[in-house]
């Protein structure tokens, strides 16, 4: 069995299910355990960030070494590994994390796209409404779901980005990123953006709080 398969079969349809026999409605069921999934995945944002502020602050070095020893490549890894080492920076531990997060944001998103999940909110004796959406199964009519994913991306993109200059291809990107995630939502099916809409708005308060942490403590 494929292991995105085997986290939606064996892990989050019965956690979608237990959410709603707690809440009674599974847009609220989504809502719970996309808090759930960011609360249990939280070291692992902790753990990404220091990595990535640790990259930062040794990156003007990286660069010098980059350009010193440009025609000697292994020079200049070896001259790299010594200057993480020094700083306790791991330059893979701003991925690790990611990778480690990423089969359950696709499990989630496997789950609620899932004929197997439309089947079980199709049911009659089933509460597949959520506030103004009629039925989490299909795509949301009203584009409230879709703009707000846009939005949420906009603020985790915030949160999470580095400034930059204006003419900064990375800067260019982040500026057309939640129109295209719009564009993106609004065929896809109301429970999946209810889940993608609540969950970056979390990463970004998340993001928010380990700054103000950090700066405090640097």
């Amino acid at each position: 069995m494929h292991p995105i398969q085997y986290l939606v079969d064996h892990l989050m349809m019965p956690v979608l299910q237990w959410a709603y026999m707690v809440t009674g409605n599974y847009g609220w069921a989504i809502v719970l355990v996309t808090v759930i999934l960011k609360l249990v995945l939280f070291p692992l944002t902790v753990k990404q960030m220091h990595s990535m502020a640790g990259l930062r602050v040794v990156q003007p070095k990286m660069k010098d070494l980059q350009e010193k020893y440009k025609d000697n490549p292994t020079l200049m890894q070896t001259k790299l590994m010594e200057l993480y080492k020094e700083n306790g920076v791991n330059p893979l531990g701003g991925c690790l994390p990611t990778l480690v997060q990423l089969p359950f944001f696709l499990a989630i998103f496997a789950s609620l796209s899932s004929k197997q999940f439309h089947a079980i909110i199709s049911a009659p004796d089933v509460s597949a409404s959520f506030l103004w959406v009629a039925h989490l199964g299909v795509p949301d009519k009203t584009m409230i779901l879709p703009v707000l994913v846009g939005v949420s991306t906009y603020f985790s993109q915030k949160t999470m980005a580095p400034t930059a200059g204006q003419d900064d291809p990375m800067t260019k990107m982040f500026v057309y990123m939640p129109f295209l995630m719009v564009m993106i939502a609004m065929s896809m099916p109301s429970g999946v953006l209810i889940y993608w809409a609540f969950s970056q708005f979390i990463t970004a308060g998340q993001q928010l709080l380990l700054n103000r942490v950090m700066k405090k403590t640097s």
